[in-house]
């Protein structure tokens, strides 16, 4: 057998042992709604979270719906870290005196930038309930597992609102 195929063989070997390994050794992971709040003065139209996720609408000072899903291990585990990417409301395309320009019979939009985070997930047990996405001005983010919504006295941040639910 020549050279270069038994170090194929080899390589293939390789790398069937180690997808084995990682597969025998995830964790074991489910999948929960997510929710976010917004407390900036801009409209966010979209979050993703760990490259998952879509369109969830989070107008300036409120709360986004509840969107499936977001992948999470079930255990918490020290250095858990989750990536969160929003796109703020974009904007109609001007011209100079400041009208807004119109093609093909429609207005343009100017898409709002993405921003991204990726911040550490408070360790979670017991029930799972949702996790939630506070983002906050100067692009701080911070996420939760719970399962009371912000405005619950259970909810450990405030809701961009100030609304608050009696326990």
């Amino acid at each position: 057998m020549s050279k270069q195929i038994q170090s194929t063989k080899n390589w293939l070997l390789a790398c069937l042992i180690g997808f084995v390994l990682v597969a025998c050794s995830g964790d074991e992971t489910v999948a929960v709604s997510y929710a976010a709040y917004n407390h900036t003065d801009e409209d966010i139209v979209s979050i993703v979270i760990n490259g998952e996720g879509g369109i969830l609408d989070a107008s300036a000072h409120g709360g986004g719906g509840s969107m499936c899903c977001v992948v999470l291990p079930k255990r918490w585990r020290p250095g858990l870290m989750a990536t969160i990417k929003w796109q703020l409301d974009g904007d109609w395309l001007k011209d100079e005196q400041g009208k807004e320009v119109i093609r093909d019979g429609k207005t343009v939009l100017v898409p709002g930038p993405w921003k991204e985070r990726t911040v550490e997930v408070p360790k979670y047990d017991g029930e799972m309930g949702t996790f939630f996405i506070h983002i906050f001005p100067g692009d701080e983010v911070k996420v939760l597992m719970n399962i009371y919504g912000a405005g619950n006295p259970k909810h450990p941040l405030p809701h961009p609102s100030g609304f608050k639910r009696e326990s």
